[in-house]
């Protein structure tokens, strides 16, 4: 399990682990970000957990503490994907099974082709684009049929209006990124374990890892710590918002801070345990941190990327160096709309976490200076 040590034991530099501190600091400072808290672990053993700035934009705003939760956006999608994974591991699902098998109302033409696999590493074929076109036009006039028990009504609505869109390229052949795709996935699970999404994840995830400070539907007890953006903030226009608090999506629904993530991402580097519990066997850990996509490209922002390079819910560093210069080729890692991001590297044996509040979501993605503090923390690791 995890626990706080010195950054010797950890074999990192404390001079470079304390640059690091004051790095991060500094992106505070000079206006970058309003709110940041980072978490660095190396086997096992906390070197930094520190929190900068504020809580809120007002002018009487208590300051950041590293209890701050802060939404996960996509970073949902790897906890989703580890579910996927718990259901095959039981044999209730398999992952080059049609979507159809699970969802027979996700049809289209060619859509019989798409895979399980196919929507967990963002290659279904399908183009967000058309998704939304297509739940404004045909969707719109779609029927729905009345919700189950364990079905959010709005959730249902939003799938049973987006299951006709069509493909725009043959399953596998390239990867756009797709958070509809995600949310096909837990409906998945919701229908085959029996109970609702954000439940399956509570009891398979969330109280086995004790992460007690996890939330889909956070509690309105828990609500004074969710850090806040200001209106003119990127995302700010959805972040900040009663349905984004009450959501459920398996796409970008999680709530959480950096203690329960980083509990999360130690599962991954413990090979799918974490102290006396067994979440997921190594082989699935194996078989979602490698890359699943060879040879298949994507364009994000205004990055292209030759290799996608992407695992079932991780992207697969490879060489893409999209999060830092200095991770291993087998590091994997996601991040959130608006400034969440972590990454594990079973060769250095750490991971980290970089919560911030994103300025700027024209730039591409490395412009977030994540991979700036991730570059200076690395480059503590003097042992390995």
């Amino acid at each position: 399990m995890l626990r706080i040590g010195t950054p010797e034991e950890a074999g990192m530099s404390a001079s470079k682990v304390a640059y690091a501190n004051t790095y991060a600091k500094q992106m505070v400072d000079n206006n970058i970000t309003p709110a940041e808290v980072i978490f660095v672990a190396r086997k096992g053993i906390i070197v930094s957990h520190q929190a900068f700035g504020t809580l809120t934009p007002a002018a009487d705003s208590p300051l950041l503490t590293t209890n701050a939760l802060f939404p996960l956006c996509s970073i949902t999608k790897v906890f989703t994907a580890a579910c996927i994974m718990i259901l095959a591991e039981r044999g209730l699902i398999g992952l080059n099974r049609p979507v159809t098998d699970y969802i027979p109302e996700f049809q289209g033409l060619g859509k019989e082709n798409v895979r399980i696999h196919h929507l967990l590493t963002h290659t279904s074929g399908i183009n967000p684009e058309d998704v939304y076109t297509y739940a404004r036009g045909d969707g719109s006039t779609i029927q729905i049929p009345p919700c189950e028990e364990s079905e959010e009504p709005y959730f249902h609505e939003y799938l049973h209006r987006r299951y006709g869109a069509p493909l725009s390229s043959k399953p596998g052949e390239i990867m756009s990124y797709l958070g509809f795709g995600y949310d096909l996935l837990g409906e998945i699970i919701r229908r085959v374990s029996g109970i609702s999404y954000p439940d399956f994840v509570k009891q398979e995830l969330f109280e086995p890892l004790g992460m007690n400070d996890s939330y889909f539907k956070v509690p309105h007890a828990e609500r004074h710590r969710i850090v806040k953006r200001s209106p003119e903030d990127p995302c700010a226009e959805w972040l900040e918002t009663d349905e984004m608090i009450e959501s459920v999506s398996p796409s970008a629904g999680i709530f959480s801070n950096a203690m329960d993530l980083a509990i999360f991402a130690q599962m991954f580097l413990n090979k799918g345990s974490y102290g006396d519990q067994r979440i997921l066997s190594p082989i699935s850990i194996k078989e979602m941190t490698k890359n699943h996509i060879p040879g298949v490209s994507s364009v994000y922002r205004d990055e292209t990327f030759p290799e996608a390079s992407w695992g079932y819910g991780w992207s697969i560093n490879g060489n893409k160096k999209d999060g830092g210069d200095l991770f291993s080729q087998e590091a994997y890692s996601h991040w959130g709309a608006a400034g969440v991001f972590v990454a594990v590297d079973p060769v250095y044996d750490i991971l980290l976490i970089h919560f911030t509040i994103e300025r700027d979501l024209e730039k591409p993605f490395k412009n977030m200076y994540t991979d700036h503090f991730n570059n200076v923390v690395l480059a503590a690791i003097e042992q390995f």
